[in-house]
């Protein structure tokens, strides 16, 4: 039984910090007929947001992400912009990295 309760408590401790470190992702919503969508948001120093859209087989991902008062680039790149042939349908990411101070942005989105 005492094993029995430690196991839990390892797992309780691991779970926990996994979930805690976790970025929660944002579906981004294409109006019907649509090819383009475009998310605003904040984001604190040093914070992340991550936001996700379906897509097919073929199509093409582009993101491009601006703010006026804080350096914000995709995937910690140092872009501004990124560009992504689908290899795999489905869900595909997008991560805006704040590196400055809390700033908001405007990120656009198209898939053709």
């Amino acid at each position: 039984m005492r094993t029995l309760g430690t196991i839990l408590i390892i797992a309780t401790i691991l779970f926990g910090a996994n979930s805690a470190f976790a970025q929660p992702y944002k579906k981004i919503r294409f109006s019907k007929g649509r090819t383009s969508a475009t998310v605003a948001g904040t984001l604190s120093a040093g914070g992340r947001v991550c936001y996700f859209a379906n897509a097919r087989r073929g199509q093409t991902l582009t993101a491009t992400v601006s703010s006026r008062s804080g350096k914000v680039n995709i995937f910690e790149s140092g872009e501004t912009s990124y560009t992504l042939d689908v290899e795999y349908p489905g869900d595909q990411s997008i991560c805006v990295d704040n590196l400055n101070r809390a700033t908001s942005f405007s990120l656009t989105v198209s898939i053709l």
